[in-house]
């Protein structure tokens, strides 16, 4: 460790973020303090308790500071810096269901609703998560149908020209067909949006309002519809209700501890409603209760989420609720507060909330058991947090993919997945194909600062040469290669799975091997599953390849517009400059260029 009395003195005593690295460079741990001096010091004199201190000191050799203008710029930099490095001593909130998110896209004219798995920064307004996708997907066709909210995609609907099945179903307000107004539809728009948020009360009172309006200025149309929404809304919330109100909009958020291992659950409860029960792993750390449940709260409302009037906790979040608070606020753009209730309705529902969380504590498995096993089975030092699995796929040689899928502590991130277009192998070389997607992959992720801890190949002791060669020619140390295969007889019959190590001249049958590396096969299917769907996308693309596409300023939009007009491809190839210039969006110039084409380069196939 590197501090020294001297050193402490140079630290300011203002709010701030400190960074902590180990001898590598690499980022093991952000804090945030009031005082960034006394914090540090905490450390160094060994006043803070702590069980993450006793980690820290025996990896610690570098310290950064960064100072802020305030707490809640502390705290905002400070989940930046998690996001950025993710350190390992740090909370990393991981769901532990594929849960969902209604998404509205507020940056476009006439805002689309749709469902998506994880929120990006794009500008759209997301809300959930929602545990079931099938609620999520009812509370979309509620939206759609009495709010008239699309859900065709942009293209689809700069290429309508009539209204859509949606509409004529009255499922859509009529964007396609200009039957709205961009005014008429933004209202819309803000209804969805209060009604996700859970304003239900403010929501029907603006509507029976503007129901009122509309009756009286004979407009009944549109009267009839707004008391259809009513009905259908109030429908929905007393389909929610429960036997005893439980009190206002809050949310009840409570951790359940068994060693380093942490579970939390969130009580949502809104309009006195129990609407929904979210829980969430959380992997070992040996960061305190206090500051686990305050690193979830950020991550859990950075997701999209408006925080409601009132956040119950199960453990008192100390000096850190503050910062919590106003950054909270800003959010919400209402008054928020945290509190730890100690009796009464309130204090029953933290009970409840921690029951959820021990039962869903009983039912999870967690991979820290699976990889503490895993890393003894292949003599690693510490255990594979990341492992990245490959595959390759191809017909004969043609149209090959590789494709790279990345498992964290044992959980799937589609959002680091990719896919390789083979370029230096011609044939049916699969070991070279394999080698050349390792290269790449494992080149990419160096460069991202982004390696993995163990890489697994499909296949059996030829491919785990190949991924050891690919290692050695990068240089990389410390990771860890292994190959799964599914070993059968001569007669094709399937006799198990089998698991090759790099200096094991036998395989482990995975059934003996024990529980804790069948998670490998998952990752093992599911890199065969994303090479496999590549390929095939690849290969149906070649089938559908015009030779409308080999033609410059000819995309999706010009070459429907030709099709749509002319008919058919003979047609086009047929027609004279004069039609094909009649087509909407094909210029004198452009139709020339068509005209060229077919009366000189084409030869009858796609290139």
């Amino acid at each position: 460790m590197l501090l020294t009395e001297k050193q402490l003195e140079e630290y300011p005593r203002l709010p701030g973020v400190y960074v902590m690295r180990d001898e590598l460079g690499r980022v093991i741990y952000v804090g945030k303090a009031k005082d960034l001096r006394a914090r540090l010091r905490s450390y160094l004199r060994q006043g803070d308790s702590r069980l993450l201190v006793r980690y820290l000191l025996k990896e610690l050799a570098e310290v950064e500071v960064i100072v802020t203008a305030s707490e809640k710029e502390a705290l905002i930099l400070e989940n930046n810096l998690i996001k950025k490095h993710r350190p390992r001593y740090n909370v990393r909130l991981r769901d532990d269901k594929d849960y969902v998110h209604i998404r509205i896209d507020t940056s476009h004219p006439f805002p689309r609703l749709s469902i998506a798995r994880r929120p990006q920064k794009d500008g759209a307004v997301y809300f959930g998560p929602y545990a079931s996708a099938h609620a999520a997907r009812n509370t979309v066709r509620l939206i759609q149908r009495h709010m008239g909210l699309r859900t065709c995609k942009d293209l689809e609907l700069k290429l309508a020209k009539r209204g859509c099945i949606n509409y004529q179903m009255g499922r859509c307000a009529g964007v396609c067909s200009g039957k709205i107004t961009r005014e008429e539809y933004a209202l819309r728009v803000q209804e969805a949006i209060m009604f996700l948020q859970g304003r239900s009360t403010e929501l029907l009172r603006q509507l029976k309002e503007r129901m009122k309006r509309a009756s009286d200025e004979l407009r009944f149309e549109e009267a009839a519809r707004l008391r259809d929404q009513i009905r259908e809304i109030e429908k929905t919330l007393e389909a929610q209700r429960v036997d005893k109100p439980l009190g206002k909009d809050r949310d009840v958020v409570a951790i359940h501890r068994v060693g380093m291992e942490a579970t939390i659950a969130v009580m949502v409860v809104r309009g006195g409603k129990l609407s929904d029960v979210l829980t969430f792993q959380i992997p070992p750390t040996p960061l305190e209760d206090q500051e686990v449940l305050a690193s979830f709260l950020q991550q859990f409302y950075e997701r999209g989420r408006i925080p409601p009037p009132e956040i119950l906790v199960s453990v008192p979040l100390g000096e850190e609720v503050d910062a919590l608070e106003e950054w909270l606020r800003e959010i919400a753009q209402a008054k928020v507060r945290i509190r730890r209730p100690l009796r009464g309705e309130a204090r029953s529902l933290v009970e409840m909330a921690q029951e959820n969380a021990k039962m869903a504590r009983r039912e999870a498995t967690f991979w820290w058991e699976s990889a503490a096993q895993l890393a003894r089975r292949l003599g690693m030092v510490k255990e594979p947090r990341v492992i990245d699995a490959f595959d390759i796929s191809n017909l004969g040689g043609k149209e090959a993919v590789g494709a790279a899928v990345r498992f964290v502590e044992g959980i799937a991130e589609p959002s680091m997945y990719r896919t390789y277009k083979i370029k230096t192998v011609e044939g049916q070389d699969d070991y070279s194909m394999l080698y050349e997607v390792i290269r790449r992959h494992l080149l990419r992720k160096k460069e991202e600062g982004s390696l993995p801890d163990l890489i697994m190949v499909d296949g059996g002791k030829g491919q785990l040469s190949v991924a050891i060669a690919a290692l050695e020619d990068l240089g990389l140390e410390g990771i860890e290669a292994i190959a799964l295969a599914k070993e059968r007889t001569r007669g094709g019959e399937s006799v198990g799975d089998r698991l090759f190590l790099r200096g094991k001249k036998e395989p482990i049958p995975v059934e003996k091997a024990g529980d804790a590396l069948r998670v490998l096969l998952h990752l093992r299917d599911e890199a065969h599953r994303v090479a496999i769907s590549r390929h095939r996308r690849r290969r149906t693309a070649r089938k559908l390849a015009s030779p409308l596409d080999l033609i410059p300023g000819i995309g999706p939009v010009r070459k429907k517009q030709l099709l749509r007009h002319l008919g058919s491809l003979d047609a086009i190839k047929e027609a004279s400059l004069e039609e094909l210039s009649q087509v909407p969006g094909i210029s004198i110039s452009l139709a020339k260029r068509i005209r060229s084409f077919f009366d000189s380069e084409w030869t009858g196939e796609a290139r």
